[in-house]
């Protein structure tokens, strides 16, 4: 399709009415759709290969390979001029921050429990400032603030305590498209956008797949307003991830006063992490980990720990092991059995999980899974035992 005599060509093929207004109306938006390709290749967002990627996966246009050939100029004109040209602007996404406000959504977590969040944006950036998020199944509450944040487990009354924000967001959801567009622009084949009918809404979205170094996820967009209504996490390497999928997104609702207000309960038991961090960022606290790869170092940790609740080294225990040196009975202890390998357990933010497999003196098996946290300091790296991750497991009964 090099010249105006080869589209008009194609036109008559495809049997268009012979109406001269509406050929010449074809013919000058294909003309400029060209010209501005040839001019500005940057200004499809995906590149030539990724058009057809994009119009091939739309299963609104179920064409023969033949037909879509013959009619791709006019599904390109339009896809492009609604989704993905600049037409979504730099104002557009200003007045997109400054009018959102709340956000509501129905989540679930890496391990598949449903909760809930009510979000408060930053109403300059657009960013969340204020989180509240509640799982009801295990009675857990989160709150993130950006002066003091609390994590409260009902059933176990225990607040945990740290200054600044709980939940960090770089993004807002208003730039989530625009952002996604900059990602494609950069790294072509990490993005992949095609249209996709949605049956919650009854109308076409945009779909957006993002796959990064640490985590993938798919992004249902509204193509009216360029605001996500819902997301699937497909992967996580990620430190700390917490939201796998978002079903329902609900934006600007009014928030109960008081949602992000917390008060301890009474005699509840109360973990500073502050306390904790300068603890496990003490450079007399844990083991060099020169010349070692992570699972080394966590194997190494991990069985220093426990031979030294066995022989009742409290020393070594409370220099490897800093926040919760005895936090099992050396007296109930016979043996290490096994260290697991090294793993991300998503929502955990502090470090790496490694399972440690004891023999305890009444002949029972059971798995602890430590939280090792690699520290860089000074330019030395190190390790630190940061605690421990649930109750342990049971893996053979006492005889």
């Amino acid at each position: 399709m090099k010249s105006e005599r080869q589209i008009k060509q194609l036109a008559k093929e495809i049997r268009l009415k012979p109406d001269d207004v509406v050929d010449e109306r074809v013919l000058a938006c294909a003309k400029a759709v060209l010209e501005k390709s040839t001019k500005n290749k940057t200004a499809v967002l995906l590149g030539r290969p990724s058009i057809w990627r994009i119009i091939m996966k739309n299963p609104v246009i179920k064409l023969s390979t033949g037909a879509l050939i013959i009619v791709c100029i006019a599904l390109t004109i339009t896809f492009m001029e609604k989704t993905v040209t600049p037409a979504y602007s730099f104002e557009q996404t200003l007045q997109a921050i400054q009018n959102l406000r709340t956000m509501h959504m129905v989540c679930k977590d890496w391990s598949g429990n449903e909760f809930e969040m009510w979000i408060e944006l930053n109403p300059e950036t657009g960013i969340p400032d204020y989180c509240r998020a509640y799982w009801p199944k295990s009675k857990v509450l989160n709150i993130s603030r950006p002066d003091t944040s609390y994590q409260y487990n009902e059933n176990a009354n225990q607040v945990q305590i740290n200054s600044g924000k709980l939940y960090h967001m770089d993004l807002a959801p208003a730039r989530v498209f625009e952002q996604l567009q900059q990602a494609s622009r950069q790294d072509p084949d990490s993005v992949v956008i095609f249209h996709e009918y949605d049956g919650r809404s009854d109308k076409s979205v945009i779909v957006v797949i993002w796959r990064g170094p640490t985590q993938s996820f798919k992004v249902y967009i509204d193509p009216d307003t360029k605001l996500p209504v819902r997301m699937q996490g497909l992967e996580s390497n990620q430190l700390g991830s917490v939201i796998k999928d978002i079903e329902q997104i609900e934006f600007n609702i009014d928030l109960p006063e008081n949602i992000f207000a917390f008060e301890i309960p009474e005699g509840a038991s109360i973990i500073n992490h502050d306390y904790n961090q300068k603890l496990l960022n003490d450079p007399q606290n844990g083991i060099s980990t020169e010349g070692m790869t992570e699972q080394q170092a966590a194997e190494t940790i991990a069985t220093m720990y426990w031979n030294a609740l066995i022989e009742m080294d409290k020393a070594t225990a409370q220099t490897v092991a800093p926040v919760s040196p005895h936090m099992v009975d050396s007296s109930l202890l016979a043996e290490l059995v096994e260290v697991g390998r090294l793993y991300i357990q998503p929502g955990c933010g502090i470090g790496k999980l490694i399972p440690c497999r004891l023999r305890y003196a009444d002949g029972s098996l059971k798995e602890w899974k430590l939280i090792i946290k690699h520290r860089n300091i000074d330019g030395r790296p190190s390790c630190v035992i940061a605690g421990f991750y649930a109750s342990p497991v049971e893996i053979e009964s006492a005889r």
